[in-house]
């Protein structure tokens, strides 16, 4: 999870890296969860496979492939958490397209929510072009998760093994699982152009979700587009 590398425990520059502080880092504006619960491994991995698979090529068809799929997007003054959620997003996404004008050459995130298992959870679509590399991000957010999901279900939708976790016996990639857990699989095979995939878990009480004010579990990865077509529509 680049926004918070478990490695360095600082903010990282990548290509995608706009994108994953304004989705990632725009937590600092919300609050604990007024109710909590034990997550569905199945349900949250299966959720974000169906959702972040097949159009992973394409923004605009993971936009509509999520509306089919049920996901209604955000509306602006529904949801006062949701509003200040996303104004913090795109306060940071401006901050760093002004810190480096000439490194952002588009885009966007688009705001999505829908029940999983009677639970409210986020679903956040992107899509960042620059010089060197142009990205589709997709990331589910399930903030009312009390605990870890079981890793083995995103191990078998990728078909991949593990590369690493902060709670595991490499003290290269240690962290306090008290501060947070990430476990990360490498690019899958099976899914071309598709990178790290990040799996996170933040306890509530944590030095890291007192930090972001965030607690729960997100599941994320980018995949690079084989061309700028669709936004030349």
């Amino acid at each position: 999870m680049n926004a918070i590398d478990p490695r360095t425990k600082k903010k990282s520059r990548t290509p995608s890296a706009a994108i994953q502080i304004a989705v990632l880092g725009s937590v600092l504006l919300w609050g604990t969860p007024a109710h909590a619960e034990t997550p569905d491994s199945a349900a949250f991995v299966a959720a974000f496979g169906e959702v972040c698979i097949p159009e992973r090529l394409s923004y605009k068809g993971t936009l509509a492939l999520a509306e089919k799929l049920g996901w209604s997007p955000v509306i602006t003054g529904e949801n006062a958490d949701y509003d200040r959620f996303m104004a913090h997003a795109a306060d940071l996404l401006a901050r760093e397209i002004a810190e480096d004008p000439d490194f952002i050459e588009g885009s966007d995130i688009a705001w999505f929510t829908r029940e999983i298992g009677g639970w409210s959870h986020l679903l956040t679509i992107s899509y960042l072009l620059t010089e060197y590399l142009d990205t589709v991000g997709c990331y589910l957010y399930h903030f009312a998760a009390t605990e870890p999901i079981d890793p083995n279900a995103v191990t078998r939708l990728l078909e991949q093994p593990i590369a690493y976790t902060t709670d595991g016996g490499d003290p290269f990639y240690a962290v306090d699982p008290a501060a947070l857990v990430t476990t990360v699989w490498g690019p899958p095979p099976a899914l071309p152009r598709t990178g790290d995939t990040y799996l996170t878990f933040i306890p509530e009480g944590s030095e890291v979700a007192a930090q972001t004010g965030f607690s729960g579990l997100v599941i994320k990865f980018s995949t690079s587009l084989p061309d700028r077509a669709e936004f030349r529509q």
